[in-house]
């Protein structure tokens, strides 16, 4: 029988120490040289929120949590698109729209989902009074040397945008009590069918979707590099360490050509898709996270369909159908079903988002099902 070194978890002491060393670090990372690099000004408030996502990194990977490492670099590329779009704004939409963004930013911190959605919806209204599109999803112009590039790209592209993907409701949850009217009574079903609280159900959908499943009507996807290639090649690339296998998705349609960003914004996300359809269509659909619940497109199975591209276009006509994939998805995975059956919102938790901010998580599936439920 060999011995086993007794392992044990992080005592509130190395927490605590680990929480003022991800301080001091962010504290001292060079924001100058960051916003030279990303050819992008902070305003002050920016910089504020933009070391604040730099110390959830840092904690995170302390931790080994890749989620919470992956969601603080989500929401600071998210912080960098929206001060490139208001850039473009009037001065007094500027501030309109700095308002709605650290409103949004304070609401998604505390796991105030009514206040996130209220900011979403003025944000849009601002944008619609300046007769705009969400710039924040629409890539930058090509150079000219990028379009002579280009044109090498193999004929007949196949193209996720001639898909038909129906015409379901594909809107923005305006308020709780919108998203609740338009799709209580299904939550209320499919809550009966798994034995949960329809409440529940309601608030875990909320927590998990940020707001909406969509982006100017395109469903919303995470191009998961790591997924497609087992290691770095020379037309995929990421970073291949143990635990950071999510981080610096790079993809180039030849080997000519210069390496471009997967996770700018969604423009980019689904580049990186169509190019990856031309080389492995099935793997490349596989290799998606989709919909309100980022469902990874290899579990599509579980979700209830035949193949992964099945998924996406089922998720792309409509939220209906996301709802209801996401719910066979619970039903299908025993240990997420029985933690909800039994109100054990912890190992829920643990079962869908990872170890890390279980107790945050928890709280906000807490205020949130209270929230679902007076609505």
């Amino acid at each position: 029988m060999k011995w086993k070194e007794p392992t044990f978890g992080a005592t509130p002491m190395l927490k605590t120490l680990a929480t003022a060393n991800a301080h001091r670090k962010a504290q001292a990372f060079d924001l100058v040289a960051e916003q030279k690099k990303q050819k992008l000004k902070y305003p002050d408030w920016a910089q504020t929120w933009m070391r604040k996502y730099k110390e959830d990194w840092y904690i995170a990977q302390a931790n080994g949590d890749e989620v919470g490492m992956r969601k603080a670099q989500k929401l600071a590329e998210g912080l960098r698109s929206k001060l490139r779009e208001m850039a473009t704004f009037p001065k007094l939409a500027q501030e309109q729209m700095q308002k709605e963004t650290v409103r949004w930013m304070t609401a998604e911190a505390s796991g105030d989902i009514r206040e996130k959605l209220a900011a979403e919806k003025v944000g849009r209204a601002i944008r619609e009074k300046l007769g705009l599109i969400d710039t924040s999803t629409k890539a930058s112009p090509p150079s000219d040397d990028t379009k002579k590039k280009e044109e090498v790209k193999p004929p007949n592209t196949p193209k996720t945008d001639g898909i038909e993907t129906g015409k379901g409701d594909k809107s923005s949850f305006g308020s709780v009590a919108e998203f609740k009217k338009k799709y209580g009574d299904v939550i209320k079903k499919l809550g009966a069918e798994l034995n949960v609280d329809p409440n529940l159900l309601g608030a875990v959908i909320l927590v998990e979707s940020g707001g909406s499943g969509f982006r100017n009507g395109k469903l919303v996807i995470r191009f998961e590099v790591h997924h497609f290639v087992e290691h770095p090649t020379s037309l995929f690339t990421f970073l291949d360490k143990p635990k950071k296998r999510w981080k610096e998705h790079r993809y180039r349609e030849s080997v000519e050509m210069k390496w471009k960003e997967v996770h700018t914004n969604q423009s980019s996300e689904y580049a990186t898709l169509n190019f990856a359809i031309t080389q492995n269509e099935k793997k490349a659909y596989a290799s998606i996270s989709m919909g309100l619940g980022q469902i990874l497109g290899s579990n599509y199975k579980m979700a209830g369909y035949s193949s992964a591209k099945d998924m996406f276009l089922a998720f792309s006509s409509g939220h209906e159908e996301q709802i209801k994939g996401f719910s066979r998805y619970i039903k299908n995975s025993k240990n997420l079903l029985s933690s909800l059956q039994t109100n054990d919102l912890r190992r829920f938790v643990r079962g869908y988002n990872g170890p890390a901010k279980v107790d945050d998580y928890t709280k906000k599936l807490k205020s949130n099902t209270d929230l679902y439920k007076n609505s």
